[in-house]
């Protein structure tokens, strides 16, 4: 009986940690962040991807960007192909993508899809039609005339 218990205990705890053990395998892509700039009139995306391709041969093969402006149904993609025009020798890499000239705050989904595991989790956020500098300075301004023009009213009223 006492052979019989430990071969039971023994056989029970390697079940346990065949079952609580995970292969490791290589990591999906994910998409860890967009930047938005303006190229003259265009505006580009600066996408970060991180990828953990363990192997040759397993890479992201493609990245989507589809840009929605006005109405959700009016929407553009821009598919980069890839791996010959990714650098991938990383685990983290960039990816330019040019989106042409903007008008208003469209949104922006990007996937990037590996050739084993597939698509990433979409990154989803809004593209600004200004740059944020832009948008400091012309904000600065109108403060400032805002002050001007209150302080000239305010020296008229007590004269």
């Amino acid at each position: 009986m006492n052979k019989l218990s430990t071969c039971i205990i023994i056989a029970t705890v390697v079940l346990v940690c065949l079952y609580s053990v995970k292969p490791a395998l290589a990591d999906k892509p994910q998409v860890r962040s967009v930047i938005a700039w303006n190229d003259g009139a265009d505006t580009k995306l600066n996408i970060t991807i991180y990828h953990n391709g363990e192997v040759p041969g397993h890479y992201v093969d493609n990245i989507t960007v589809v840009v929605t402006t006005g109405t959700p149904n009016v929407s553009q993609t821009f598919p980069q192909s890839a791996p010959h025009t990714l650098d991938q020798s990383t685990l983290t890499f960039n990816v330019t993508v040019n989106i042409g000239p903007l008008s208003d705050t469209p949104m922006a989904q990007v996937k990037a899809y590996c050739n084993i595991h597939g698509p990433s989790d979409p990154w989803t956020g809004s593209i600004p039609e200004y740059e944020v500098p832009i948008l400091l300075l012309a904000l600065t301004g109108a403060t400032s005339a805002f002050l001007f023009v209150k302080r000239k009213s305010r020296a008229k009223m007590t004269t």
